[in-house]
């Protein structure tokens, strides 16, 4: 048996990584025959017990981020007299850690710098909420404990799409839904969680923690994206003390800004993490139902449009895939103030009580719970508050949310709140194709940027302390993806592509390198008819991986302007020839 610390300090490549986790795997049988009884015996009932539902994903697949993440899990020191820590690995096509099987879903046991096997499920599918709710299960009976803590380790797309999606099974999901009821029939409402933890984007949400009050007394979540790293799992080591759901979640939020100072990424990744109080979440949801207008004038859905237009909104993507539409529920109070002065007060009050930490680096205050406000995905608008409603939220936010939703979708005239400059290339005719968007966070002296041999439009999607963050639209191997590109500089830098899908969003980014297959999404528009729509450009292959450069754009293209109004919608000023 090779012990944890014999590559310690010198684990650097996945290659390396998945070596590591394999030589402190223990499986008792072969896979062809799977042991259903634990290979060492459980203590009797420790402090905690805390369950990782490590649905592995392309986040395994392709750059073995939970690889990464279970070689910390096994250098963080934990004592396994203090706590049990179980983890269930599957919804994965590959594991890194070529001791960890793809074709079945496996619990193993952390103990002693190892991984024990402990229990095979078969090959089950983990966006199937009957997988949750078995594991849960296993854990609490075969390893009892004073409290008992659940990870959720996989994508999280917010209120509406819920979290995680598995390879195996046509990346399919758990849905909040699901995860009441995986948590009801594991007799959660009996055997409360001392925490419930989402390593995963875009959870916090008031809607999941409403849902978690019956299971759970605190949750760990993000409201924003996560890093493709996600947390850092050393803390286990403090898990060797008594310690509390509050101090731990405080814990695990100070280990996970510090794993990204350490590494020089404060600035570059989106970072928000805060602990919930989940017996005091009832008020907040309560708040929000009375802080919206309970009907809608035209005169007061025009003021609470422009304030959602302003409001800070997380996940945000370009218009080509902007359908995440969680918003930051202390600035949507903050927004509202004006208006309903006494009631944006109680909204921040109820937060104040009930979010007991909370950390970021973004470039305005936010208060560590999101909630779902219809606006960029009005598209999709049907289907999302359908799946809202069921949610049984809170019913005067619910009415409101459709309302709001009703009027978005009327035609009406307005001005524009947002202008962006565009440079445009005739296709025929009236019709022109946007070669490039301009809205860049430094003076450029009107240059326009290139990946490549192609011009690009950057849409702004984000901002931290010190930085601003652009998306372009595009295809990456045939997948659609936006390239995201970090301005710290005036030059910029591309930080990689995130793929877009109806799934749940993706945590990091996926660099590009030699040999990628790229495209970009354009705006065509005629100005004779007012038809929009998006064409792909040709297909390229990178000779290495891709800078941003600018320059000065040739003598054919058109300056314009494209306007946002508050409804969201688009609309532009006819070309003029460049100066």
């Amino acid at each position: 048996m090779i012990k944890r610390n014999f590559f310690i300090g010198s684990i650097f490549l996945i290659g390396v990584l998945g070596f590591f986790v394999s030589s402190v795997v223990m499986r008792k049988t072969p896979l062809v025959e799977p042991s259903v009884e634990p290979s060492v015996e459980p203590p009797v009932a420790t402090a905690y017990t805390v369950m990782i539902y490590m649905n592995g994903s392309d986040l395994e697949s392709e750059f073995g981020a939970a690889t990464d993440d279970l070689v910390e899990m096994i250098e963080s020191g934990l004592d396994a007299q203090n706590a049990n820590v179980l983890i269930l690995t599957g919804g994965t096509n590959r594991w890194q850690a070529s001791a960890i099987p793809e074709t079945e879903c496996v619990i193993w046991r952390l103990a002693d710098g190892e991984l024990f096997e402990q229990h095979s499920m078969g090959l089950v599918n983990m966006g199937n909420p009957d997988t949750l709710r078995d594991f849960i299960r296993f854990c609490q009976d075969g390893f009892p404990a004073e409290r008992y803590g659940l990870i959720m380790w996989d994508h999280g797309g917010g209120s509406i799409v819920g979290f995680g999606h598995d390879e195996k099974f046509y990346d399919d999901a758990l849905t909040l839904a699901d995860m009441e009821r995986a948590f009801d029939e594991a007799g959660l409402a009996e055997e409360r969680l001392e925490f419930l933890g989402f390593d995963a984007c875009l959870m916090a949400t008031v809607e999941m923690a409403v849902l978690a009050r019956k299971f759970a007394r605190v949750m760990i979540a993000s409201a924003d994206l996560e890093p493709g790293e996600g947390w850092d799992y050393r803390f286990l080591a403090a898990l060797n003390e008594d310690i509390c759901g509050f101090a731990l979640g405080e814990i695990i939020v100070d280990t996970f800004f510090e794993y990204y100072k350490t590494r020089g990424l404060y600035d570059e990744e989106i970072l928000t993490l805060s602990v919930v109080d989940l017996e005091k979440v009832g008020a907040v949801m309560d708040a929000l139902g009375r802080l919206v207008p309970g009907e809608l004038s035209e005169q007061k859905f025009r003021a609470m449009a422009f304030r959602r237009a302003a409001t800070k909104t997380f996940g945000q993507c370009s218009p080509r895939d902007n359908y995440a539409d969680m918003v930051d529920i202390g600035d949507m109070a903050h927004q509202l103030a004006d208006l309903y002065p006494r009631e944006s007060r109680a909204v921040l009050d109820a937060l104040k009580n009930c979010v007991t930490y909370n950390r970021h680096n973004l470039d305005t205050e936010v208060y560590g719970l999101s909630t779902f406000y219809i606006y960029g995905g009005k598209s999709r608008g049907i289907g999302s508050l359908q799946t809202y409603s069921a949610l049984e939220a809170d019913e005067n936010f619910t009415r409101f949310l459709h309302m709001f939703f009703q009027k978005l979708l009327q035609e009406r005239e307005s001005e524009s709140i947002h202008t962006e400059t565009v440079l445009w290339e005739l296709v025929e005719n009236n019709t022109f194709r946007t070669a490039a968007l301009i809205q860049p966070p430094f003076e450029t002296n009107f240059r326009v940027p290139k990946i490549g041999n192609e011009y690009v439009a950057l849409f702004p999607i984000g901002e931290t302390k010190n930085a601003r963050r652009y998306a372009i639209p595009a295809e990456v191997n045939g997948r659609d993806a936006e390239i995201i590109v970090h301005f710290s500089d005036p030059d910029g830098k591309i930080l990689g592509a995130r793929y877009t899908a109806p799934g749940a969003f993706q945590k990091g980014h996926d660099p590009l390198t030699a040999g990628d297959v790229l495209a970009f999404w354009r705006i065509e528009y005629d100005f004779e008819t007012g038809l929009e729509s998006w064409v792909k450009s040709a297909l390229f292959t990178l000779d290495d991986a891709p800078t941003l450069t600018w320059h000065n754009p040739p003598s054919r293209f058109k300056q314009g302007f494209r306007h946002t109004d508050f409804c969201n919608n688009v609309f532009y000023s006819a070309p003029l020839q460049l100066l």
